[in-house]
């Protein structure tokens, strides 16, 4: 009786035993299904536990990764795999006796070989798994395993493909960090919630793979160097909101063709589009009163650009170099022109200047080759030294008559070429380089030669001077090809640097002993040949023994 009852309770023992349900595992990630860079994961669903595990690590790590979480049973889906190994950026293959058993993972191997994709190795069991039609694919790869799941992560960070990585450090609304080497990029919130509101320093400097990026509406600042050196950025939009560009933010983009800027009120800083070599499209908006300085520096393909209308001051070489730039009108409401300006600017034919004018900078056209003619209104009140220094084609420069500070006066009786004079005419500021004239001579009110002020005249044979001039500023006479003799009257005491550099025919200059300030490199390009008379003990004398300058006495000047 007694076996009789033990072996019906071991009978209902057995029949009320249930079988445990199959333990699913799953990532904390979705498989990512975008357009960006990711990684294609190879793996045996036998083996979910520990691959699921370095999935989520490399999640964690803001890896984009794409894997089969379905089971290896279901439809034949091999041209889907086929296409994800083609479009990724590395196959992160898990190594074990199930994957190199399995014929989806056989497979999978082999198509990445053919399309050229790297392999990843992560070993999840011994190393002697790998049959041997796979050990030649495998045996130059570097070998992971997850025994050292800290050691495994820092590798697969060092050495896996940064174009498959989504690494946006965003703290309290700040973001501080791109670690993203992929084309793409849509800003989001930071992971508690919060809207982005500034782009730190340096955040996306030198992400080069970096071509379409999204702003968020919410952005406000835009930080120093933010975008430097993202050279392959096609276009920027800044949000409306955004109040601030820091400097040199967006500098050394050269493949960004458009630019739209939509807050009236915003601030951009120094040299903020600086060598966007291929920038064509700027929209700037209306309301901005500033360009600061640099701030469309070689800018190489700018052909015109539609200022603000509120503008006030364009600063010291916002548009230096480009070369491009055949036209561009300033509004009204423009009051200074800072220095260097439109310095390279050797496609700018003609540019007008605005009544409300006040300041035009130093060297504010320089090098302007293509410039022919310009106007100075009424307005203009400071005009700093060289501002057409290099406009080797300019021809006349005209002072609208009232213009209560400066003048302009033509060359010849019958001339229509202009010089530019300040009011009383006791300094010559700029003679236009291109002047039809070979001959010029100077106002006897003239006291002052500006610099650079006769700089590339080359159909001037002869220069006279009166002899109420006092000085002779830095390069005034420099590239006058075509000059030959010059006397320097005894009321001259400063001749300053690179007077006459580049005058390769000058061969015959009186230097009076009244000129006892004389600069370096006066004869730059011309030592070999000119011959300078002065007298016995002068300055000029000494100047030419310790230059290799010949002489002679000043008073052969005219034999």
């Amino acid at each position: 009786m007694a076996n009789t009852t033990s072996k019906t309770k071991q009978t209902t023992k057995t029949e009320t035993v249930e079988k445990k349900p199959e333990v699913v595992y799953k990532t904390k990630f979705d498989a990512y299904t975008g357009n960006e860079p990711y990684l294609f994961v190879s793996y045996s669903h036998r083996d979910s536990k520990n691959v699921y595990r370095v999935l989520d690590e490399l999640s964690d790590k803001k890896f984009r990764i794409w894997y089969d979480d379905s089971c290896e049973n279901g439809n034949d889906f091999r041209d889907e795999l086929r296409q994800r190994i083609k479009n990724s950026s590395g196959i992160l293959l898990f190594v074990s006796k199930s994957s190199m058993g399995s014929a989806y993972c056989g497979m999978e191997i082999i198509v990445a070989r053919e399309y050229g994709k790297r392999l990843y190795p992560i070993y999840l069991d011994d190393e002697s798994s790998v049959p041997p039609a796979f050990t030649f694919l495998l045996q130059n790869t570097h070998h992971s395993n997850i025994k050292d799941m800290d050691k495994l992560v820092l590798s697969m960070v060092r050495d896996l493909p940064a174009e498959a990585m989504d690494r946006l450090t965003i703290v309290d609304g700040v973001l501080e960090k791109c670690e993203d080497n992929g084309n793409y990029i849509e800003v989001g919130k930071d992971e508690k919630g919060n809207d982005v509101r500034k782009i730190e320093a340096e955040a996306f400097k030198e992400r080069k793979a970096l071509k379409h990026i999204v702003l968020p509406d919410t952005l406000e600042e835009i930080g120093s160097e933010a975008f430097r050196g993202c050279s392959n950025l096609q276009e920027m939009h800044v949000p409306a909101k955004t109040a601030k560009i820091g400097e040199s933010a967006f500098r050394d983009c050269v493949r960004m063709e458009s630019l739209i800027i939509d807050n009236d009120c915003i601030k951009i800083g120094e040299r903020a589009f600086e060598n966007c070599a291929v920038l064509k499209d700027v929209q700037l908006p209306d309301g901005l009163t500033e360009l600061y300085g640099g701030i469309f520096n070689s800018c190489k393909s700018l052909e015109t650009i539609k200022l603000p209308s509120k503008l006030t001051i364009i600063g010291e070489n916002a548009f230096s170099d480009c070369v491009g730039l055949t036209n561009i009108e300033i509004p009204n409401t423009v009051t200074k022109i800072d220095d260097l300006v439109f310095n390279g600017c050797i496609s700018l034919s003609k540019i007008e200047l605005p009544e409300g004018v006040k300041k035009i900078g130093k060297s504010a056209f320089k090098n302007c080759k293509a410039l022919t003619t310009i106007e100075i209104p009424v307005s203009v009140v400071s005009i700093a030294d060289a501002p057409f220094k290099g406009c080797e084609n300019l021809k006349s420069i005209k002072v609208a008559p009232k213009n209560m500070q400066y003048k302009s006066v033509p060359n010849a009786p019958e001339g229509n070429d202009h010089v530019l004079f300040n009011k009383n005419k006791s300094t010559l500021i700029s003679y236009p380089a291109n002047s039809r004239q070979v001959q010029y001579n100077i106002p006897d009110s003239v006291t002052v030669i500006s610099d650079w002020a006769f700089c590339d005249s080359k159909k001037l044979t002869r220069i006279t001077m009166p002899d109420s001039v006092t000085e002779i500023g830095e390069g005034a006479f420099c590239n006058c090809l075509s000059l030959d003799e010059i006397e320097i009257p005894d009321s001259v005491t400063k001749i300053d640097d690179c007077a006459f550099r580049g005058c390769n025919r000058l061969d015959k200059v009186t230097i009076p002993n009244s000129v006892t300030d004389l600069g370096w490199g006066l004869f730059d390009g011309c030592e070999d040949k000119v011959v300078v008379y002065c007298d016995e003990g002068s300055a000029a004398q000494d100047y030419c023994i310790r230059n290799g300058i010949k002489q002679a006495r000043i008073e052969e000047f005219d034999k």
